[in-house]
């Protein structure tokens, strides 16, 4: 890792984070039912991606009782087997937590199991969606908003990254939320930080 830079090309900026939502958002109205669906699972996938910074293994994996959402006090997920099989506790904003809790009752609406052990993005058979399913399904989202190929589902973990550190700067926090083993790697992000418009920072957190 010692030649590993974060570039301004990694992550997403202002108005690409508002037309990643935006335009999942659309998709979902006025469409057959099927169709509605799919793009309210990707808008919820994008959200979370966007505003947890987790891995794609790590959103695969989450489950209904991973989520702790109840509640004025702090909201949080679980991720059990993070990078190294370590476990974290990942600290969620009031936005993301009533976009999960609606989610949730959407799910229970389409008649799909919200126990504690269900998966949070459910497939066939109620099973956890596959990294590469998510994958695909986010570059679907990535296309109809007509964005750059270049960017992946793991672009939204930079964007978080970069975004909670202009923040808080605080990079110790930033490596707890990112599961980092040193926070040396967590330090990269700093590099881009003069070049961020604090109007970007604000679009993910506030």
């Amino acid at each position: 890792m010692k030649n590993y830079r974060i570039t301004r090309d990694m992550f997403f900026s202002n108005s690409q984070t508002n037309l990643l939502l935006k335009t999942c958002q659309q998709m979902s109205k006025g469409q057959p039912d099927r169709v509605t669906r799919i793009w309210r699972v990707r808008y919820m996938l994008a959200l979370l991606a966007l505003r947890s910074g987790l891995r794609v293994s790590e959103i695969a994996a989450l489950s209904i009782g991973d989520l702790f959402l109840e509640g004025n006090k702090e909201h949080y997920l679980i991720v059990q087997r993070g990078k190294g099989g370590k476990r974290r506790d990942v600290y969620l904003d009031d936005k993301l937590t009533r976009e999960i809790r609606k989610f949730i009752k959407q799910k229970e609406k389409w008649r799909e199991s919200t126990s504690l052990r269900s998966p949070l993005f459910a497939g066939r058979a109620g099973k956890n969606y596959t990294t590469t399913a998510l994958h695909i399904s986010f570059k679907e989202i990535l296309k109809t908003a007509g964005l750059p190929k270049q960017y992946s589902i793991h672009s939204c973990r930079h964007t978080y990254a970069t975004m909670i550190l202009a923040k808080s700067c605080n990079l110790r926090f930033v490596q707890k939320q990112l599961g980092h083993a040193s926070i040396n790697m967590t330090a990269h992000y700093a590099d881009v930080l003069p070049e961020l418009n604090q109007a970007l920072a604000n679009t993910i957190l506030n």
